[in-house]
């Protein structure tokens, strides 16, 4: 789950025209995450409807690891998402837990002009948060993305978000 240094982290949206691309690319992080090649603090698969909405289709949680890392991509998901595009009402309740952990509501409201015009009408999505540590790595997992967003959070705010979800 990270490691106690104060590195910074990074929220990735890796956007696809195509779901196969992108369940692909998620069997390779989910594995790489499962098997400790890397380590990620919240990691969510996603798809954007017809009407626009925001469909949470798996989130990464093993047994070994435990529920956290569903808990912190909900959160992530809830915090970057505008309530009014996601169709789930569990994560829009779920929206409020890490809603202050992200610097300033300026960088939040940049994120999520970002995921709107990162995930357009009827495509999936990966949102990944990970130490720096990892960012070679990831990349290559999200190889086959059309588009990548990427936003540098500080390691309090994304500790803010980690500890709001538990």
């Amino acid at each position: 789950m990270g490691s106690d240094s104060k590195a910074p982290v990074d929220l990735y949206i890796a956007a696809y025209p195509d779901a196969g691309a992108a369940q692909g690319d998620w069997d390779a992080i989910k594995q790489a995450a499962s098997d400790d090649v890397i380590k990620v603090d919240g990691l969510v698969l996603v798809s954007r409807d017809s009407d626009g909405k925001i469909h949470v289709d798996d989130d990464f949680h093993t047994a070994r690891k435990g529920a956290m890392w569903g808990a912190v991509g909900g959160a992530v998901v809830g915090l970057i998402f505008p309530p009014s595009l996601l169709a789930g009402a569990a994560i829009g309740a779920g929206a409020g837990l890490g809603i202050g952990g992200l610097k300033s509501h300026r960088e939040k409201k940049a994120i999520k002009a970002d995921v709107e015009d990162a995930l357009p009408v009827d495509s999936s999505g990966i949102v990944a948060l990970f130490e720096e540590t990892w960012v070679t790595d990831v990349d290559k997992a999200l190889s086959h993305a059309a588009k990548l967003t990427k936003h540098e959070v500080d390691a309090d705010s994304a500790a803010e978000v980690k500890k709001a979800a538990e």
